[in-house]
């Protein structure tokens, strides 16, 4: 056999046995980690099971609030000060919560409300107990947990046209949805990183085994050999 032929074929089948490597090392992986996706559907079972729990909890949270301050649901909980210091603000004026996230007021002197002015479709919150005009003093609270993502504007009817005013933030501070989507994880997928490693090795061996056979072919054979060739 020439020697140019017996490196082709040599080069071919180290290229085959490497890319048949690679897939198997693959579904090797695939399999150690098919007992991770396992325990991880496990779990993300539980999470949506207790993602329903809440759902349930931040409705019925919303129905205690509207009658006078009742907790939240299970996401996190964030609160305005109602007239600070005696001012005729909210603070924060601007607050941000996910989905589920509940708002708790805290009156801090006398004579305030919290009075929707805008907010978004599908949403029915109506705001701190009782008509527009009536108003709560110094030590009174009030929670609402908001479910609906978008953008809530509210006010203090007594002192409205003093500034005072708020703005609530479901979602993303751009509203809308519930913010973008994480970059998933490969080991939370159910295959371990070192399998990367195993593919990206595999290439780079094909490719230096090209080549190098490209270049000894090119340049390694002697004047004898070549002459003999033909």
């Amino acid at each position: 056999m020439k020697r140019r032929d017996f490196l082709l074929a040599a080069s071919g089948v180290a290229g085959g046995t490497a890319a048949a490597a690679a897939p198997a090392g693959a579904q090797q992986t695939t399999t150690s980690g098919g007992g991770n996706q396992s325990g991880g559907n496990g779990t993300g079972g539980n999470q949506t099971s207790g993602g329903g729990n809440q759902s349930s909890g931040n409705q019925s949270s919303g129905n205690k609030s509207q009658g006078g301050g009742g907790g939240g649901g299970g996401g996190p909980t964030k609160t305005v000060k109602v007239g600070p210091g005696g001012n005729l603000t909210f603070e924060p004026s601007e607050v941000t919560i996910p989905p589920g996230g509940t708002i708790k007021w805290v009156w801090e002197s006398n004579t305030h409300n919290v009075v929707p002015e805008s907010q978004p479709s599908g949403s029915s919150w109506q705001g701190s107990p009782g008509a527009p005009s009536k108003t709560y003093d110094s030590g009174y609270t009030y929670s609402h947990t908001f479910d609906t993502p978008g953008e809530y504007a509210y006010f203090c009817q007594p002192h409205k046209s003093a500034g005072m005013t708020g703005t609530i933030t479901v979602g993303s501070a751009g509203g809308g949805g519930g913010g973008a989507a994480e970059e998933a994880d490969p080991e939370e997928m159910g295959v371990p990183f070192q399998a990367h490693y195993v593919g990206i090795a595999t290439i780079l061996m094909m490719v230096v085994s090209l080549i190098y056979t490209f270049f000894f072919l090119k340049y390694g054979e002697s004047a004898h050999t070549s002459g003999g060739n033909r």
